[in-house]
């Protein structure tokens, strides 16, 4: 039960982050005198978000594996 919940809270803290950018693309195309669509709005929130966490993903990967390296060339561990 407790993982279920923990799955609902972290569905629910993305439908909450998808709300607010696209609220934010909204309201910059209001801002601007652009009209657009809510749908329009809500697909440019998932490209923001889905290229975000890609970017975050790789440079997460790109700082692992360089710290791998670094340790691998003084041949320590990393627990020291």
């Amino acid at each position: 039960m407790k993982l279920l919940r923990g799955r609902a809270a972290a569905l629910a803290g993305w439908a909450a982050v998808w709300a607010a950018v696209t609220l934010g693309w909204w309201l910059v195309g209001r801002l601007t005198g652009d009209r657009l669509s809510l749908l329009t709005c809500a697909i440019a929130a998932v490209f923001s978000i889905v290229t975000g966490e890609l970017a975050d993903r790789r440079r997460r990967r790109r700082a692992r594996n360089r710290a791998a390296k670094r340790r691998a060339s003084t041949g320590g561990s990393s627990t020291g």
